[in-house]
C-alpha cells in the first residue's frame, strides 16, 4: 500500500485506483490507511472517498514551494507575496494536496498569510526612501483623524498618488499594524482605536448606547457608527437591540 501511494507521488492515490489493487472493501482500506498515517508515512487527504498522498511526496512539495517563494520574493522584492491561484498555476498538482503543504507550511511557521498573499515568514517587502516617506504621511494623516473626514479620493490627491499606490501603501500599513480598516474601507489608526477601547471597556458598565460612545468619543454619528461596527468585528462589543454590550477581555 506504501510502495504504491509513494509511486503516485503528488497525484496521490485515490479510492478506486487503491481498490483496484487490493481486494479489500472501504473500511478495511480506511484502517489501513490510518496506520499507515499513525506511523507517520502518509497523509489522509480524505476518507470518503479514499484520497492518500505520501508523507515524503508531501515534503517535497513543500520544499518545492518554499524555494518558489524565494525566487518569487527575489525578483519582486516590492510585492507582499503570492496568491494561492497564482500558486497553482505553477504547480499543477490536484488541489487537496497543494492546500495542505500552504497548510503544513503555514502551521510550521515556515509561511505566513496575509489576507490572500503568502510570503516566506521571515520576507520583508523593500520599499524605497520615497515610499518610506509616504507612509509616514498616510500614518500621519490617520493619526490626526484625517481619514475620517477625508474620501481616499481626496488622500490620493493629496499625496499625488494612483488608486493602486495608495491600495498598496494603505496594505503596508495594515500589514505593520499602524491602520486598522473597517467597513466600505474606514480606516483608523491602530494606537487610536486601542485607546478607543480602553475607554469603552473602562466604562465599568456592560451596555453602552450610541449616544454614550459619541459623547465618549466626541465622533459625529456618521463616523460613530462605523466604529463601533468594527468594535463589533474585532469582539470588543455585541449589538443588542439599540445599544451595544460591551463584552469583557479576555487574558
Amino acid at each position: 500500500m506504501l510502495a504504491l501511494v509513494r509511486k503516485k507521488r503528488l497525484m496521490g492515490l485515490r479510492q478506486n485506483e487503491a481498490r483496484f489493487h487490493f481486494p479489500f472493501d472501504l473500511a478495511e482500506l480506511q484502517a489501513l490507511s490510518q496506520h499507515l498515517e499513525e506511523e507517520g508515512m502518509i497523509r489522509i487527504l480524505s476518507f470518503s472517498p479514499l484520497f492518500l498522498v505520501a508523507r515524503d511526496s508531501l515534503d517535497y512539495l513543500c520544499r518545492k514551494l518554499g524555494a518558489y517563494l524565494s525566487q518569487y520574493h527575489k525578483k519582486h522584492p516590492d510585492e507582499k507575496g503570492l496568491s494561492l491561484d497564482k500558486i497553482r498555476t505553477r504547480f499543477e498538482v490536484p488541489k487537496k494536496i497543494l492546500d495542505l503543504a500552504m497548510k503544513t507550511l503555514v502551521n510550521a511557521g515556515r509561511v505566513r498569510q496575509e489576507g490572500k498573499a503568502y510570503a516566506l515568514a521571515g520576507f520583508q517587502k523593500v520599499l524605497s526612501p520615497r515610499e518610506e516617506s509616504l507612509l509616514k504621511s498616510l500614518e500621519e494623516m490617520s493619526v490626526q483623524g484625517k481619514f475620517h473626514s477625508l474620501p481616499l479620493k481626496a488622500v490620493q490627491d493629496e499625496l499625488h498618488l494612483t488608486p493602486r499606490a495608495l491600495e498598496r501603501l494603505l496594505e503596508i500599513l495594515i500589514e505593520r499594524k499602524k491602520i486598522v480598516q473597517g467597513a466600505e474601507g474606514f480606516f483608523v489608526h491602530s494606537r487610536w482605536l486601542d485607546d478607543i477601547i480602553g475607554q469603552v471597556r473602562g466604562l465599568g458598565r456592560k451596555e453602552m448606547t450610541i449616544a454614550e460612545f459619541k459623547a465618549m468619543t466626541g465622533l459625529s454619528r456618521k463616523y460613530a457608527i462605523p466604529i463601533l461596527e468594527l468594535l463589533d468585528r474585532l469582539g470588543v462589543t455585541r449589538r443588542v437591540g439599540a445599544v451595544r454590550e460591551i463584552i469583557a477581555k479576555r487574558d
